[in-house]
Parts: C-alpha cells; sequence; structure tokens
C-alpha cells in the first residue's frame, strides 16, 4: 500500500499503474509525473454520517475513479507534493469504493524527483470526490464509521482514535467551521503527523510505539477522527503498516460532531 519512489518507476513501466496526483489543479498542471490524473480527495465534506450518508459517499468516489479509467484493471498511484494527509485519504477513498491495488507513492513528488523521476504538465481534466445521488449497492464498510458506531463505541468494543493538534484534542482551539471546540469523549490521542517524518511514513516499529503509547493496541477494533477525515487517514494507513487491521474512519469528524448539540464532548 506504500510505495517507494524507486519502486514506482519500475511498476509504472508495467502499463498496470496510473499515478493519480491530489494536489490542487494548478500544481498538477504546472508539473505532475508523467501520464498523471488528478483527483481533489481533499474539498469533500460528507453532509451526514448515517448509514445512507456513508453509501452514498462510497457511490460518489465509485462515480469518479469510473469517470477516470480507474474501477478496472489499472491500478492507482496516489501522490502529493509530500506524504502528508491527501494522498492516504485518496488511497481510502478507492478502497472503500470497493476496489484493490492501490496505493501511496511515500515521499510524494519530492521523493520521485529525488529518485531521477521525470515529470510532465498535467493535461487531464481534473475530478473531484462528491456525493452519490443514490446509495451504493456495495462498498467497503469496514472501512467508515457512522455517527452512531461513535457514539456508542464503548458497548462495541471499539477504540476512538483522535489524530488532531494537540490544541483541537483539548479545545483550546477550534475551526471557525466547527459549532464546538473540544473532543470525543474518551478518545485515545496522538498527533498525526508523529507518524511521519520529513514527508514519509515512520517506520512500522515507530508507529507501532506511538500507538502503544496512546494506549492502543494491535487486536483493537479501532476509530479514527480529525476534522473532516483526512489526518484520519494518514493514520490509518501508518497503523496498518504497523500491524493494527481493525481501523475505521469517522468521516464526519468534529467538523460534524461538533455541529450536534445532542451529541457529549471533552474539553481540557
Amino acid at each position: 500500500m506504500i510505495v517507494t519512489a524507486a519502486a514506482l518507476k519500475a511498476l509504472l513501466s508495467s502499463g498496470d499503474y496510473i499515478p493519480v496526483d491530489t494536489r490542487a489543479e494548478e500544481d498538477y498542471r504546472a508539473a505532475s509525473l508523467p501520464g498523471a490524473v488528478n483527483l481533489d480527495v481533499y474539498s469533500y465534506f460528507i453532509p451526514e454520517s448515517s448509514e445512507e450518508g456513508v453509501a452514498r459517499m462510497a457511490a460518489g468516489a465509485q462515480e469518479a475513479f469510473a469517470r477516470l479509467g480507474l474501477d478496472g484493471a489499472r491500478k492507482p498511484v496516489f501522490f502529493e507534493q509530500k506524504t502528508g494527509m491527501v494522498a492516504p485519504r485518496g488511497l481510502w477513498f478507492h478502497e472503500l469504493a470497493g476496489f484493490e491495488g492501490g496505493m501511496i507513492l511515500d515521499g510524494g513528488i519530492e521523493a520521485w524527483l529525488i529518485a531521477g523521476g521525470e515529470t510532465a504538465p498535467g493535461t487531464g481534466a481534473p475530478e473531484a470526490i462528491t456525493h452519490g445521488a443514490a446509495p451504493a449497492a456495495q462498498f467497503r464498510r469496514d472501512l467508515v464509521a457512522t455517527t452512531e458506531d461513535v457514539l456508542h463505541h464503548t458497548e462495541r468494543g471499539t477504540e476512538i482514535f483522535d489524530v488532531r493538534r494537540p490544541t483541537e484534542y483539548d479545545g483550546s482551539f477550534v475551526h471557525a467551521c466547527c459549532a464546538r471546540p473540544g473532543r470525543i469523549p474518551g478518545a485515545h490521542f496522538a498527533f498525526y503527523e508523529d507518524m511521519l517524518s520529513e514527508g514519509y511514513y515512520r517506520s512500522a516499529e515507530e508507529i507501532a510505539e506511538i500507538a502503544r503509547n496512546a494506549g492502543l493496541a494491535p487486536e483493537d477494533s479501532i476509530i479514527t477522527y480529525c476534522h473532516r477525515g483526512a489526518r484520519a487517514a494518514t493514520a490509518l494507513y501508518g497503523l496498518r503498516r504497523a500491524g493494527f487491521d481493525k481501523v475505521r474512519i469517522y468521516t464526519g469528524s468534529w467538523h460534524e460532531w461538533a455541529g450536534r448539540a445532542d451529541l457529549p464532548i471533552e474539553i481540557g
């Protein structure tokens, strides 16, 4: 699921993989990996993390990948400037849609350039993840959590993992679009960027130690969240790299949770 730039150069020559540039369109137009397509995976906010909401989100992802021709044999390799919060979200949407074999270019286009990879201006029509008009018939429900899943996580034996900044976790900072500061009660905490080093994923051993220090174990069922579900995707693949294989994302994250006055919060 995480590929080095050197390994990607060999994979692309097979014709079975296609680079997916998750950066802004202007960056894609300026210089991208040869043959790359452009997909906005960051702008999407789920309207409601209900059963129908997550099924329509999956449908929107399926439709976007179909428009890019990535709903069949060719496998996507998602990248950004350096590994951050966007390329992992692209891979998560691909898996949520029910597809397999996608990867993240570790280190992004900067690693590609360091490895001697060539670039070319992006020429394709940009695409974006949108909300589907109707629910998907099939998708990876095990990769996503609803608000109800989060609200009842204790009785369902699930751990909640907050990967926002420390100031977001303790409630001393809140995004302007969020109705309330704070965190989901009982959430474990580690900052998602601590799983990265200089734009690359840390080793499995280092990430496992971060997770253990946060109070998590490989056998745990875990729901990650952040502000909108992007940083949570970086954490999901970091955890998976470290052997944690029961991880879901609460896509609505704090943006949705804070907006519902009936849901409990903790501050401090």
